[in-house]
């Protein structure tokens, strides 16, 4: 099962709306199939490792790490290829919490087919946390990260930002960049950054035809984005997303639309003049958008923070410190007034990365939100982060 979680995990960031599945067929000791499902519509992994194994499959053990699916969606029921194929018995991680396309294990035992179900169940919920978030709350989860000194400052007093942390934790942001399925800023940070929010590897370590990059979503209540910035320079289907309000004057709406973008418009929340969080994370959970990170800058990850609407922290820590009272903090707006109302990583991760060092986690929810919080979002059940197998680290 865990060889079947690391051929799943090649998939990471090219399956949603679908999750990441990998699948073995197994005689004795002996692996006869495997496969992985690689982006959405194409066949499922069960599907390609059964015809991987070809008639060795008949007899055999099918290892997946999700409940094969009993429903016709844009492929036929795995269901029906695994009866044909002749396997005897079914191992799989987790259950398929999505109602159309769950029932599968019964079908199986209903035709005589042995099932096991729950093998590494831990790792096959964390791998594929970000779907499991979406079929749960219709949202995408959220992850964010910013990157600071020793004293959780982003920049000097006179600006200079570049570079805070070092290659090797830029590296492991754009690794981060390939698992999710849209990265978002404001407009504060395209002005000053012009960023591409591309995802840039080395090609040894993923091949170019493998990178996907997020779909770029700009917060811009007023209209300030520039047209001639980098996120416009370059098409991409889909392409940036920029969220306003009715406060953009129609001329630059006009103008993006006609770059390219996509202009989502909402209506800020009472007695506020910014885009409106909550509804911004329906739209893209209802374009099937599982996973976004916030890359900043300091008041989005505070208006994500005060709204209670950050499901994991990533933080960048540099070993430096730059001081002073007007140079800039990674995180602005409210805050809170008691500690214990503070988002918390319960059980956070550290790695080191040459000088610098990584905390991550999912973040413990708030009992209260703090007071003028635009909007809240459901407490989730805190599961720890576990490594889906020993090669592949957890994104």
């Amino acid at each position: 099962m865990r060889h079947a979680l690391g051929l799943a995990a090649r998939a990471r960031g090219r399956t949603a709306p679908n999750p990441m599945v990998g699948a073995l067929v197994v005689r004795g000791e002996t692996i006869v199939g495997q496969g992985w499902h690689r982006e959405a519509g194409e066949a499922h992994a069960e599907v390609v490792a059964l015809a991987d194994a070809g008639e060795a499959a008949r007899g055999a053990t099918l290892y997946a790490t999700l409940e094969p699916c009993g429903h016709h969606g844009r492929t036929p029921p795995c269901v029906d290829a695994i009866l044909a194929a002749g396997i005897r018995h079914v191992v799989y991680a987790l259950a398929d919490p999505n109602p159309m396309a769950a029932g599968g294990a019964t079908a199986l035992r209903r035709a005589g087919v042995e099932v096991t179900e729950g093998v590494e169940e831990a790792a096959a919920r964390e791998l594929n946390r970000f779907f499991l978030h979406h079929v749960r709350t219709g949202r995408p989860r959220v992850l964010a990260k910013p990157a600071t000194s020793l004293d959780g400052r982003v920049a000097t007093r006179t600006g200079e930002s570049r570079w805070i942390t070092g290659p090797a934790s830029r590296r492991r942001a754009h690794e981060l960049r390939q698992a999710v399925d849209a990265i978002l800023v404001g407009a504060g940070t395209v002005i000053a950054d012009d960023p591409s929010l591309t995802v840039r590897l080395d090609p040894t370590a993923l091949p170019p035809a493998d990178v996907r990059h997020p779909r770029p979503i700009v917060l811009d209540s007023r209209g300030r984005i520039p047209l001639e910035c980098a996120l416009l320079a370059e098409r991409r289907d889909p392409g940036t997303l920029v969220a306003t309000t009715p406060a953009m004057p129609d001329a630059h709406r006009h103008a993006l639309e006609r770059a390219g973008c996509e202009v989502l418009m909402l209506e800020p929340g009472e007695g506020d003049t910014r885009v409106p969080l909550g509804p911004l994370l329906d739209h893209l959970g209802a374009e099937a958008v599982q996973s976004l990170l916030v890359e900043g800058g300091p008041s989005v990850h505070g208006a994500f923070l005060d709204a209670a609407l950050v499901d994991e922290l990533w933080c960048f820590v540099a070993p430096l410190v730059i001081g002073g009272q007007t140079s800039r903090a990674a995180i602005d707006g409210l805050g809170v007034a008691r500690l214990d109302h503070a988002a918390r990583i319960d059980a956070p991760h550290i790695e080191r990365l040459d000088g610098d060092v990584l905390i991550y986690g999912e973040v413990r929810r708030a009992p209260l939100a703090p007071s003028g919080a635009r909007s809240t979002s459901r407490p989730t059940t805190h599961v720890a982060t576990v490594l889906p197998t020993e090669q592949e680290r957890v994104l």
